[in-house]
């Protein structure tokens, strides 16, 4: 297999090399072109078969209508739990919208179940169904050579933001009970969504907990972690933005508004956001100029 790292606006893209070659997470649709010549150059004069998703955020599933466009053979499985949605691509259930993000349609043709097994070119992989960056996220691992496709849900040094428990206290728990389930797998190598693939996986599933203790502690620093997230991620699949653009785009993020609503301050939306600028500013991942905001 071959793990095609990305950077931060698309996920890691891995390759299961064999007869049939299959794809896992596609990276957001502004990479889509590049990916599709990475696979080009890597496959030669195969093509890929079969295209799995681990969660349907857009810098994962970006990339999935392109690549359907050009390999029109391409059978596409996702999690079950978004599987229908995904069919009948309603908006208002897809995560795209609420987090203000964009992701061309694409079509679904099976779905993938925590509990199942399935074989890829020879190689038998157990699908766990995960929560805490996603609830309807999966995570695969293969049990003879105890490689991990940890998603988001753990990186080398920690894991996404936990959009469960921007919801509910209880998307900690069920970030713990992922880290749980990583931990009992005894993974010799894991890939993870972002990132390089590590082999120090003791060391990252503890640095997780420790992450984790501390935003269960302090939700509204995690929460304030979110907006910034969505906001740097926004900027960066733009470059640059206008105020006027900007301002428009973040009072239509139902996420941002609700993220805001639990701030106990009191603060105007316009204020918060502003302190939310601010502060990637100061850590130099944005910057403000009179025309707009640019990614650093």
């Amino acid at each position: 297999m071959v793990v095609l790292e990305r950077g931060w606006l698309s996920s890691n893209t891995i390759v299961l090399l064999g007869p049939d070659p299959v794809v896992i997470d596609t990276g957001h649709h502004s990479h889509a072109e590049q990916l599709r010549a990475l696979l080009e150059h890597l496959l030669g004069e195969q093509h890929p078969q079969q295209l799995l998703n681990t969660h349907l955020h857009s810098d994962h599933c970006g990339g999935n209508a392109h690549l359907q466009a050009y390999w029109a053979q391409l059978h596409t499985q996702i999690p079950h739990r978004v599987f229908e949605t995904t069919k009948k691509w309603n908006p208002d259930r897809l995560p795209f919208e609420s987090t203000g993000q964009y992701c061309p349609r694409f079509e679904a043709h099976a779905a993938l179940r925590g509990g199942q097994e399935i074989v890829l070119n020879g190689r038998t992989w157990e699908i766990h169904a995960c929560a805490g960056h996603d609830a309807d996220g999966v995570l695969f691992f293969a049990p003879r050579e105890r490689i991990l496709l940890s998603a988001d849900a753990l990186w080398e040094n920690g894991f996404g933001v936990l959009f469960d428990a921007l919801e509910s206290e209880l998307g900690f728990d069920a970030q713990e009970q992922t880290l749980d389930l990583i931990d009992s797998l005894n993974a010799r190598w894991v890939l993870p969504g972002h990132g390089r693939a590590f082999q120090a996986v003791k060391p990252s599933i503890a640095q997780a907990r420790s992450r984790l203790a501390h935003w269960r502690d302090h939700p509204q620093s995690h929460a304030e972690h979110a907006a910034h997230v969505l906001i740097k991620f926004h900027v960066m699949a733009l470059q640059s933005i206008p105020w006027g653009d900007f301002m428009h785009w973040a009072e239509q993020v139902s996420l941002l508004q609700r993220i805001h609503d639990k701030d106990t301050r009191g603060l105007r939306f316009v204020a918060w956001l502003q302190e939310r600028l601010d502060v990637l500013c100061s850590k130099k991942a944005l910057q403000m100029t009179p025309a707009g905001v640019a990614d650093a």
